[in-house]
């Protein structure tokens, strides 16, 4: 009797009976047909292993997606399908100041925004809206580059909310800017009060109220400014107080808008100084008769007003006689 084969010379067995023989081997080799059969296992043994190496492959790219999770898509976009937000809170003077030469000159050297901008597509169309990032992307824009942006859907006020965040983290943020960008939010109705916006941003009440207080200053005095991005918080409640003398302070600032115009040079500071310091509080004081009020006299920087209850116009014309007297008197 034979001796019985070990078990590992039945797996070398076995295994050599699964590969076809090559050129040269003896004649004993099985035939082609044999040879389909028994490479079958092997072809199935080759399969298993191809399929573990994939399913390791699905594995660690599994595992590499998960360590994206979260992560907001970012790609370059053709600054032409970008458009400024409606909220948006940057004047026209940011856009012409050195700053902003200084910002397009190192994109321009960098060969792109190296900081990304932010981005929300605008639903219906292949456009994008800015959520942050507007220099950067006039930056590119005017260069002819394409603007680095991360891509990501927002609702209004999340986009606002951003905005805002981003806008106060600058060191270049202006009182008027920040006040405008606000104020247009109440305006809209984005929020239903300025404590709701200040709530909901995180933000001290009492310097968004400032900044609203800034944006809100009628226009001739913004306009009296070289810039209403030179406005400062510290100058909210005098201007603001000195706004209450009514038609003096209006006059005094469409004047200096006007020296401005015509050539003068005056600073931010002396522009304030100016408003502040050269309109006197106006004085009133009702004239009374009998204990009856006839009229009041209300005393200003450079005129007087006097508001007379309603009367006949036979009372109004005598009344306007004596005036005319009077002041052709001190004329003469």
């Amino acid at each position: 009797m034979s001796k019985p084969l070990s078990i590992k010379e039945r797996a070398g067995l076995a295994t050599r009976s699964f590969i076809a023989p090559t050129a040269g081997e003896s004649a004993s080799a099985p035939s082609a047909a044999t040879r389909t059969i028994r490479s079958g296992p092997a072809n199935a043994i080759l399969a298993m292993h191809s399929n573990t190496e994939v399913d390791a492959e699905n594995r660690r790219l599994t595992q590499e997606l998960k360590s994206w999770e979260g992560a907001t898509p970012a790609r370059r976009l053709d600054p032409a399908l970008v458009e400024p937000s409606r909220w948006a809170n940057r004047h026209d003077d940011s856009f012409s100041s050195p700053d902003f030469e200084e910002l397009k000159a190192d994109i321009a050297s960098a060969g792109g925004n190296v900081q990304p901008i932010k981005v929300r597509p605008v639903a219906g169309t292949e456009r994008y809206e800015i959520v942050y990032g507007h220099r950067r992307h006039r930056a590119c824009k005017e260069l002819g580059l394409p603007v680095f942006s991360i891509v990501e859907s927002l609702n209004e006020t999340e986009l606002f909310a951003e905005m805002d965040r981003e806008n106060r983290l600058r060191e270049d943020l202006r009182p008027y800017e920040q006040g405008e960008m606000y104020r247009k939010a109440l305006d809209e109705k984005l929020f239903p009060s300025l404590r709701r916006l200040a709530e909901a941003l995180g933000v001290n009440l009492s310097s968004a109220s400032r900044a609203v207080n800034i944006a809100r200053l009628p226009r001739e005095v913004l306009d009296a400014f070289p810039s209403r991005l030179d406005i400062q918080f510290r100058w909210t409640e005098p201007l603001i107080e000195a706004s209450k003398s009514g038609d003096d302070f209006i006059q005094r600032a469409r004047e200096l808008a006007e020296a401005r115009a015509g050539g003068a040079s005056l600073s931010a500071k002396s522009v304030f100084d100016q408003l502040v310091g050269t309109v006197k509080p106006s004085k009133r004081h009702d004239v009374s008769v009998g204990g009856l009020m006839l009229f009041s006299v209300k005393e200003g920087r450079d005129k007087v007003t006097i508001e007379l209850p309603k009367i006949t116009a036979p009372k109004l014309k005598l009344i306007e006689d004596f005036i005319a007297k009077t002041i052709g008197e001190q004329a003469a």
